[in-house]
């Protein structure tokens, strides 16, 4: 596994920091020195510690407009004379579930605007803030670039996010290095969530189920996140494919020493 830090100092941002991805994102950044700042949609039921000095957090609500202009007002507030050397966009949800046909407006641009108008939003708003070499990272999905049935809203948003990195590829090359990383099927309380409706509901619930055993486990993939974002070349990060856990070809960079990849591709 190599670790040789190829981002800059500053303070990183993570989003969706409540649970799974984004809160073990967090605790491994921090063991690896940096400063966070974990923006959660509440402060309440977040399991990281309230507040410690590598540690800060905003509490906003991203599905809404006002909450990411929130998000980014804690932000700043929290960055104080601080710079930022990357924005982790990890804040997401799968459900609700169901076709197109069962969903309301207001669930349609809840799901676009925490999947996709907050991460542009966020983005742009805090390149101010970031350091020369910034590094954006957007967590995103298989359901970025397929369509599965019942999945409407998610596959929707992760399709415009998608959009939104090649769009901030192409129009801030100067300002920040900007990749897209799918980072599997996880053992995350997202998995549950599919696995719960009845199959009568949603069809794809029985996949999920049945799948449930070849699931990476959640520090494993998030040790392919810190990689990717804290130790590719720059020249390498801001590609225009997404970082894919299950290439292979990258696991002798990442997979911790003694630890084979067993989990196979859905």
């Amino acid at each position: 596994m190599s670790q040789i830090d190829q981002l800059p100092a500053g303070v990183v941002v993570v989003t969706g920091t409540s649970r799974g991805l984004g809160r073990e994102l967090v605790n491994q950044l921090r063991q690896r020195g940096r400063s966070v700042i974990a923006v959660v949609r509440r402060i309440v039921s977040c399991t990281l510690p309230a507040h410690d000095d590598d540690l800060q957090m905003v509490e906003a609500d991203l599905s809404t407009p006002a909450g990411i202009e929130a998000a980014i007002e804690g932000i700043e507030l929290a960055l104080g004379p601080r710079s930022l050397a990357a924005l982790v966009n990890g804040a997401g949800a799968v459900t609700p579930v169901g076709p197109l046909v069962a969903h309301s407006s207001n669930a349609m641009t809840a799901a676009l605007t925490l999947m996709a108008i907050a991460p542009a939003r966020l983005s742009v708003a805090l390149a101010q803030r970031m350091v020369p070499a910034a590094r954006v990272l957007n967590l995103s999905t298989r359901s970025a670039h397929e369509t599965f049935p019942g999945l409407s809203l998610y596959c929707m948003s992760k399709h415009a996010l998608h959009s939104v990195s090649r769009s901030l590829q192409l129009e801030c090359p100067t300002t920040m290095a900007v990749a897209e990383l799918i980072p599997g099927e996880v053992d995350t309380d997202m998995q549950s969530d599919l696995r719960t409706p009845d199959p009568a509901d949603f069809k794809m619930a029985e996949f999920f189920r049945m799948n449930q055993p070849n699931l990476i486990p959640t520090g494993l993939a998030v040790a392919f996140i810190a990689w990717v974002l804290l130790d590719t070349s720059p020249d390498d990060y801001a590609r225009t494919d997404p970082w894919y856990v299950y290439d292979a070809s990258t696991h002798p960079q990442w997979l911790p020493q003694g630890v084979a990849f067993n989990y196979p591709e859905p």
